[in-house]
C-alpha cells in the first residue's frame, strides 16, 4: 500500500514540476540553487536521490539558515530534469514562482508534521 501511495506522490511531483515550468520560474543545478537560497528568492528547493552527500549537507545547512522549505524525493536526476522537460540530469531544483501550481500549499502541511 504505501509503494503506490509513492507512486502518486510521484506523479503529483511530475503535474508539479510540468506546470511550474509553463508558469512558473526555476532553477536547475547546485550552484544557482545554491545563490537563489542565499539571496532568498526560492521559495522550495527539490533534491533528487542521488544528489552527492556534500552537496546535498550545503543545500539543506542553507535551507536552514534562510528558512526555505526543501524536499528530497525519491527520483533519480535524470528524471527529475526530464519531468522539468530538460534533455539533462538535475539533482538539485530551486523553484523561484511557482506559477499556477499549488504545490508550496501541498508541502507545508507535511513541514509542519516533521516538527
Amino acid at each position: 500500500m504505501a509503494e503506490q501511495k509513492q507512486a502518486i506522490e510521484v506523479k503529483n511531483l511530475k503535474r508539479h514540476l510540468e506546470v511550474i515550468a509553463r508558469t512558473g520560474k526555476m532553477t536547475l543545478g547546485f550552484r544557482q540553487s545554491y545563490l537563489s537560497i542565499l539571496h532568498r528568492r526560492s521559495k522550495l528547493v527539490i533534491l533528487a536521490n542521488n544528489v552527492p552527500p556534500t552537496l546535498e549537507r550545503e543545500i539543506t545547512i542553507a535551507c536552514k539558515m534562510t528558512g526555505t522549505p526543501y524536499l528530497k524525493v525519491d527520483v533519480p536526476g535524470t528524471e527529475l530534469g526530464y519531468m522539468v522537460g530538460k534533455p539533462f540530469s538535475a539533482v538539485v531544483i530551486s523553484v523561484l514562482d511557482p506559477g499556477s501550481s499549488n504545490i508550496l500549499e501541498e508541502i507545508s502541511p507535511s513541514e509542519e508534521e516533521a516538527y
